[in-house]
C-alpha cells in the first residue's frame, strides 16, 4: 500500500512537470553586478561636441531656410537638439546613471542574469560620441524647392564582464546611432520634428542598454533554436530582448547553412521567427545558434530576396 501511494504521487508530479510549457523550467541565473559607467572624455568635451553639432545643423538649415522659407521649423530642430545635449551631459556628470539603470533592468528581464553582488561585475565605458548629419536641397522644373536635412549622434560604448579575480571573461563594443532632429520640404510644405530632449535621450538609454544586455546574456546562455516547424522557428529568448521585427542570423549546428529570420511574435521566455531571403531552412535544427542583427549592422540593410540566376 505505501508503495502504491508513492507511485501515485510520483506519477502526479511527473504529469505536472510535463504540463509546463517549453522553456518554463527554472534555470540558474548568473549573478552580475553593474558598476558605475566610466567615460573616455570629460562631460565638458561632450558638451562641446554636441554644441558644434547644433551650430553645424543651424548653419546648414539656415541656408536651406532661405530657399524653403521655414525659419520656424529650423528653430524647433535646433531647440530639440540643444535640449537633448542638456540631458546627455547631465547624465554624464552622474556617470551615466540613467544608462546603468536601464542596463540593470534589461539584464534582469533576460531570464539569464540576476543583477546583484556575488558573482561577476559588468563595467561600461562611454568611448566616443560622433556627430552625424546630412541633407540636400534641389529645385524642380516648376521652380519648387524640395529637400531634407537631419542630424544625430553615433555613440560607441564598451562593455566588459570580469570574474571575482578581476579576469575579464567577456567584452564587446556597443554601437548605436540616434537621430536628434530632422526637417523635410516637399511641394512647398515644410515638416520638421522629433521628440523632446528627455524623450530622445530616453531612447538612447534604451538602445545602449538593450544591445549591451543582449551581448552579455547571449554570452552566458546562447540564443538557440528550440523547435523548427518548417516555416517558423522557436527561440529560447523572448521579450524584451527580442522585439517583433528584430532581424536574426541563424546558423546550423554544423555551420554549413545560415538563414536570416525576422521575429514575428514574442512572449516572456520565447519568440517565434520566420525566414526571409531564402536559404536552406531545413538544416536549421534545434540547437542552431542565433544572433541579432543590430540596426547599425550593414546586414540590416540587405535585401530580403534571395539572389538567383535568371533562366
Amino acid at each position: 500500500m505505501p508503495h502504491s501511494w508513492k507511485s501515485a504521487l510520483y506519477s502526479a508530479c511527473a504529469g505536472a512537470v510535463m504540463l509546463l510549457p517549453a522553456g518554463a523550467q527554472a534555470q540558474p541565473r548568473t549573478a552580475i553586478a553593474v558598476a558605475q559607467i566610466a567615460s573616455a572624455q570629460t562631460c565638458t568635451v561632450y558638451q562641446g561636441i554636441i554644441a558644434r553639432s547644433d551650430s553645424f545643423a543651424a548653419s546648414r538649415s539656415s541656408g536651406a531656410v532661405t530657399a524653403w522659407g521655414a525659419a520656424g521649423s529650423s528653430a524647433s530642430v535646433a531647440a530639440s537638439s540643444s535640449s537633448f545635449a542638456t540631458y546627455f551631459v547631465k547624465d554624464c556628470t552622474r556617470q551615466f546613471e540613467g544608462i546603468r539603470t536601464a542596463m540593470e533592468a534589461a539584464l534582469s528581464s533576460s531570464g539569464t542574469v540576476a543583477v546583484g553582488p556575488g558573482g561577476y561585475v559588468l563595467r561600461g565605458r562611454m568611448e566616443s560620441v560622433a556627430t552625424t548629419g546630412g541633407g540636400y536641397s534641389e529645385r524642380s522644373v516648376t521652380g519648387r524647392t524640395y529637400g531634407a536635412t537631419s542630424q544625430g549622434l553615433l555613440v560607441t560604448f564598451n562593455v566588459t564582464v570580469a570574474d571575482r579575480a578581476g579576469r575579464i571573461v567577456f567584452g564587446a563594443p556597443v554601437t548605436t546611432q540616434i537621430d536628434t532632429a530632422s526637417a523635410m520640404v516637399v511641394n512647398g510644405t515644410t515638416v520638421a520634428g522629433g521628440m523632446s530632449g528627455d524623450g530622445v535621450y530616453g531612447v538612447l538609454q534604451r538602445q545602449v542598454a538593450m544591445i549591451a544586455a543582449r551581448k552579455v546574456a547571449f554570452h552566458f546562455r546562447p540564443m538557440v533554436v528550440v523547435t523548427n516547424s518548417g516555416r517558423q522557428i522557436q527561440l529560447n529568448y523572448g521579450g524584451p530582448l527580442l522585439e517583433v521585427g528584430t532581424l536574426l542570423t541563424v546558423t546550423s549546428p554544423d555551420g554549413g547553412a545560415s538563414v536570416r529570420y525576422r521575429v514575428t511574435s514574442t512572449s516572456e521566455r520565447s519568440a517565434l521567427a520566420e525566414p526571409i531571403g531564402g536559404g536552406d531552412e531545413g538544416r536549421i535544427t534545434p540547437g542552431s545558434r542565433a544572433m541579432v542583427i543590430e540596426a547599425t549592422d550593414p546586414a540590416a540593410s540587405m535585401g530580403g530576396m534571395e539572389r538567383v540566376e535568371l533562366p
